[in-house]
């Protein structure tokens, strides 16, 4: 089930946070999710929450600040629902385009925006905190753009 957040998904959120992003901080990064974002929403299952997504909204676009799926239910579809779900809201407020940024390294995670319709439209060179670079992928809502 995806559902909005809720203060009790607090510390399942920040699990899933250390456990695929490794922050300094994760505390303080999730504060920032919840500060800036329009959307966060969480998936749940039996109670747990085992993934999320928080999207802000800028201008005419909405950007995905930060999305995860705990590893053990990575390949279930989860993060394809969750991801789903978030692009339907933003559509529902009328925006134009969805941005996110994806490690050139993370494959899996570059496949799935793939098959939801982003295009690759920059390289961000040195834009992680070990160095690596990042691929600006934008997904375009309306036809008309």
């Amino acid at each position: 089930m995806v559902r909005e957040y809720s203060v009790r998904d607090f510390k399942d959120i920040l699990k899933i946070e250390e456990e695929a992003f490794s922050p300094k901080n994760p505390a303080y990064d999730l504060f920032v999710y919840l500060s800036h974002s329009n959307d966060l929403l969480v998936a749940d299952i039996g109670g747990k929450v085992v993934g999320y997504i928080a999207v802000m909204d800028m201008n005419d676009s909405s950007k995905i600040i930060s999305f995860a799926v705990k590893k053990e239910f990575q390949g279930y579809g989860i993060g394809s629902l969750l991801l789903d779900r978030a692009i339907e809201r933003i559509r529902l407020r009328g925006k134009r385009s969805v941005l996110l940024e994806v490690r050139v390294s993370n494959l899996r995670a570059q496949n799935l925006y793939k098959k939801k319709g982003f295009k690759v439209v920059d390289v961000i060179h040195g834009y992680y905190r070990d160095g690596e670079s990042a691929y600006l992928m934008a997904l375009n809502l309306f036809d008309d753009l």
